[in-house]
């Protein structure tokens, strides 16, 4: 019988799915959660992200994809169906429709591009505290655009 330690500071706690088709900043979060010791599983495919998503169940999902609406509302719902990990959301949203309905459609949280990395990392690191996502009830609510 062979026995050993482990320090806990360097065992990885959560697994990071990072689904993006933008290399440039793909670089950028991937060692910001290497270095707080996360497992990352970076995708550029779509279909290979749900994929993962199902077989690792990760503990978070950042998605950067520039994507339209439609399938944007898609790519949402099936990562939901997928894994109950929180999903953050970076989006070039213009209106706050837009961040209303990729939240109706399974984003948890939506940080509006440009994303400071700081910020990205204190976001994601509280979710990754609270633990898997609860099921929400969809709410019927509507978002009034004051004139």
């Amino acid at each position: 019988m062979v026995a050993s330690t482990t320090d806990i500071d360097t065992v990885p706690l959560h697994t990071v799915l990072i689904l993006s088709d933008q290399p440039n900043t793909a670089t950028i979060w991937e060692p910001l959660f290497n270095q707080r010791n996360c497992i990352v599983l970076l995708e550029s495919n779509i279909s290979n992200a749900l994929q993962g998503a199902r077989l690792v169940g990760p503990s978070l999902m950042l998605v950067d994809m520039q994507l339209t609406k439609t399938e944007r509302t898609s790519l949402l719902k099936n990562l939901r169906e997928a894994s109950r990990g929180p999903i953050i959301l970076l989006i070039s949203a213009t209106t706050a429709q837009d961040i209303f309905e990729a939240n109706l459609a399974g984003a948890d949280e939506c940080l509006i591009k440009p994303v400071n990395p700081a910020v990205l990392v204190v976001k994601a690191m509280a979710w990754l505290g609270h633990g898997e996502r609860n099921e929400r009830i969809p709410a019927t609510m509507s978002l009034e655009v004051l004139a």
